[in-house]
């Protein structure tokens, strides 16, 4: 004779950890607005980790604030404006399933307080977003290079991944930039930014290579990649070594395009 499930003597609880799984797991909020690393998790991805569906991930997500499309904006106006589950399908197409997954949980005691990890990750979104935004309205201005450098910093710990050769796939890494006690970048002659150097550090596996790169390489391969605007490779900006790390920065930063 099979045992009875176990009940579950706390399911609000137990959902939030869910979705404090499901945020995790995506790693950072999506916005059809705003561009996203494609090699971050999918929802796919996520629901599968989580033993799910996608609906029900995509419900959390959303729920936590964390994923937001014009369709899923589209449905809670709507809701919000009082319309029926019926009338929302009749003018989305959607099925009723597919509508409550793009609506939040109601009853579920969570709440984005600016101390929780999910705000400190939305918070961290919006800046990097926000220092994308600055860099580009500066193109060909006098302090440029000073926004430049204040998106590097944006950036400080993001999952990046190297383009790849042939059949082998990219290198996964994450940079962190030099503090101003450190050694790096002492010769650097333009502006500094307050508190930090002016050299970035790359890491992969876990572990910091003996591999770093003086802000004045980065701002030489800035002006190769502003100059051709389409980028067909680390190789084409001229950087030994630099280049391969360099080339996914700058392709999430707007400042080349891949093709």
């Amino acid at each position: 004779m099979s045992r009875p499930k176990k009940k579950i003597s706390d399911p609000e609880r137990s959902m939030e950890q869910l979705m404090n799984r499901a945020v995790s797991l995506f790693e950072e909020p999506y916005d059809d607005r705003y561009r996203r690393e494609k090699n971050l998790s999918s929802l796919r991805m996520v629901a599968e980790e989580l033993g799910t569906t996608i609906l029900r991930t995509r419900k959390l997500l959303i729920t936590a604030e964390f994923y937001s499309t014009e369709m899923s904006r589209a449905v809670r106006e709507m809701a919000e404006a009082g319309r029926t589950e019926q009338d929302i399908m009749e003018a989305t197409g959607l099925k009723k399933a597919s509508v409550n997954s793009y609506l939040p949980y109601k009853h579920l005691a969570f709440n984005l307080d600016e101390t929780t990890v999910n705000a400190d990750r939305h918070r961290v979104f919006r800046k990097r977003e926000k220092a994308v935004e600055e860099l580009q309205k500066r193109f060909d201005l006098p302090n440029e290079m000073e926004k430049l450098w204040l998106a590097i910093i944006a950036f400080e710990g993001y999952p990046f991944k190297t383009a790849g050769r042939r059949s082998r796939e990219g290198v996964e890494f994450k940079y962190s930039v030099s503090r101003r006690s450190g050694v790096g970048g002492r010769h650097y002659s333009g502006v500094n930014i307050e508190d930090y150097g002016n050299e970035i550090w790359i890491e992969s596996g876990g572990e910091t290579r003996k591999k770093s790169i003086s802000r004045s390489t980065v701002e030489l391969g800035y002006k190769r990649a502003r100059e051709m605007s389409v980028v067909k490779g680390p190789k084409a900006l001229g950087i030994l070594g630099a280049g391969s790390y360099l080339y996914p920065v700058f392709l999430r930063l707007g400042v080349c395009s891949a093709e």
